[in-house]
């Protein structure tokens, strides 16, 4: 946006002003109004060439100018007297400050976004740049799959999970009950920027108290670009810690693995279609399967616990007797009085036959506990990821006054852990699946209107379940008939949380697949 004006300073109606795409060649155009404001709204984040012609003036050509995500650049052209066949062309200058519109906020550019570490290898780990922000979580590792760190943070202290996402403009917020976070995170390598905005005043954001993060997904270019990565940790490089020192382990295994693509360019299809200045294509690619331990310190029952001998408590003192529940009988006062069972000790014909097969799922104690038998069980017990994500894009250009594009997107991820005892009693399985897409058309019918339409869609299926299901609970000897209730009342339970899917403490999607559907 801008005006334009002439050497006296009284503005010039009906100028021709074009800004063009550098890297594409894409350019929109415009005319300036009676009173010499132009305005060119819609453009992609990238860098710009500014010209305006007018009859009687020299053509102004102004390069270098920044366009970033959410931005609203105001451009104003001082035209000279002369011919239109001479230019003023203007290459240096103070950079622009936005004095268009009221919003705060901190673009994070691509630059950053490719240098700058980043815990996970998330892009928007980049977010606490912005002045205001603060972390409200821990220190976990933040993938770009793991939407729940990435969503963690509160700015201007408006309060967790108050602030609001989209991808190129269009909407990317998943409400979690009365929640607001991403529903999708892309990869590094397919974002150009982003920005924070803090404090929005655009009518059409600020749905919420919290910011806006828009990121910005790269386009192609009138050039091929590629690039290809590895990373890489591995427990080779980790030393033991207390704990497994303590109990004669090695390091647990650790390896991480992200690895992937992005290439776009032109549309060429050879003796068919040159999209060069027209069309182009842009995707990425990017998977990262990885485990790390998970170090469990917990309690199991030690060789004389498994045959009822419990007599090495009571040297701790006489809270340590246990009592016969079978001799619970009525006493003067209203209460209730049991016998101690001698020395601690439970007679083994008292070991009910059910608990001595559920005693085989315990391993034995592999650390000195404390006197009490705690904690003498250390495991660190492995979590396995695996992820991978694809992300296209398509824009094209049908004119100056029409510019079309469409965005793609696909993620899946997997979890298995709680190896606490290197069993299925306590392991947990999960996987969520993320697809999308997003379209922008922006016409432009004339100076004074133009038509955006944006869609977006996003789709999210979650599925957690134990690794233990379909356990035959018979094989422990419970009876048929208790087997049967629990069965009934477990498919009772799945069809109630996939009607209510949102576990509200938690603030997570409940066990059971397909129970969220939910376009954004």
């Amino acid at each position: 946006m801008g005006r334009i004006t002439d050497p006296s300073g009284a503005v010039v109606a009906g100028a021709d002003a074009r800004a063009t795409n550098v890297s594409t060649g894409v350019a929109a155009g415009t005319r300036s109004n009676e009173v010499g404001n132009f305005r060119m709204p819609y453009l992609l984040p990238g860098t710009y060439t500014v010209q305006v012609e007018a009859a009687g003036f020299k053509k102004f050509v102004r390069e270098g100018i920044q366009v970033r995500v959410g931005d609203a650049v105001e451009v104003n052209v001082p035209l000279e007297l002369g011919s239109a066949a001479e230019s003023v062309e203007v290459r240096a200058e103070t950079p622009l400050l936005s004095t268009a519109e009221a919003s705060l906020g901190q673009v994070v550019d691509e630059r950053r976004i490719a240098e700058l570490p980043q815990f996970g290898s998330s892009p928007m780990d980049l977010v606490h740049l912005a002045p205001g922000t603060i972390n409200t979580a821990n220190l976990r590792v933040r993938k770009p799959n793991q939407t729940g760190s990435a969503s963690s943070f509160a700015a201007d202290g408006a309060g967790l999970y108050n602030n609001e996402f989209t991808v190129d403009g269009v909407p990317n917020t998943m409400t979690y009950g009365s929640n607001g976070m991403v529903a999708f995170v892309p990869p590094s390598t397919a974002v150009s920027e982003f920005k924070v905005q803090t404090s929005s005043f655009d009518a059409s954001v600020g749905h919420t108290m919290g910011a806006l993060l828009n990121v910005g997904v790269k386009s192609g270019t009138n050039e091929f670009h590629g690039e290809a990565h590895w990373a890489v940790m591995n427990r080779i490089f980790d030393a033991p810690n207390t704990f497994q020192n303590r109990s004669g382990q090695k390091p647990a295994a650790y390896q991480d693995n992200r690895y992937g693509l992005s290439a776009g360019g032109p549309v060429r299809l050879p003796r068919l279609y040159n999209g060069r200045n027209r069309t182009f294509w842009f995707y990425a690619w990017e998977e990262n399967p990885f485990t790390y331990p998970i170090n469990f310190l917990t309690t199991v029952p030690t060789d004389a616990m498994r045959t009822g001998d419990l007599s090495p408590l009571l040297k701790l003192g006489p809270n340590y007797q246990v009592y016969d529940p079978a001799t619970t009988v009525l006493a003067p006062d209203g209460r209730f009085s049991r016998q101690p069972i001698p020395n601690n000790v439970i007679p083994a014909s008292r070991i009910d036959p059910v608990a001595k097969k559920i005693l085989d799922y315990w391993p034995r104690p592999n650390q000195a506990g404390t006197n009490e038998g705690r904690n003498n069980w250390f495991n660190p017990g492995p979590a396995r990821f695996d992820s991978w994500v694809h992300l296209g894009r398509v824009d094209h250009a049908f004119n100056q006054n029409h510019r079309v594009y469409l965005r793609l997107n696909k993620d899946f991820y997997s979890e298995d852990e709680n190896h606490v005892f290197n069993t299925d009693v306590t392991r947990t399985i999960g996987s969520r699946h993320i697809q999308g897409l997003a379209l922008d058309d922006v016409y432009v019918f004339n100076p004074s209107f133009l038509l955006n339409f944006r869609y977006g869609v996003t789709q999210m299926n979650f599925d957690e379940r134990r690794a233990t299901r379909g356990f035959d609970l018979a094989s422990l000897g419970f009876s048929p008939r208790l087997v049967g209730m629990i069965e009934k009342d477990l498919r009772r339970q799945k069809s109630v949380e996939c009607a209510n899917p949102l576990d509200p403490i938690e603030l997570q999607p409940r066990s059971g697949p397909h129970c969220i559907e939910q376009p954004v």
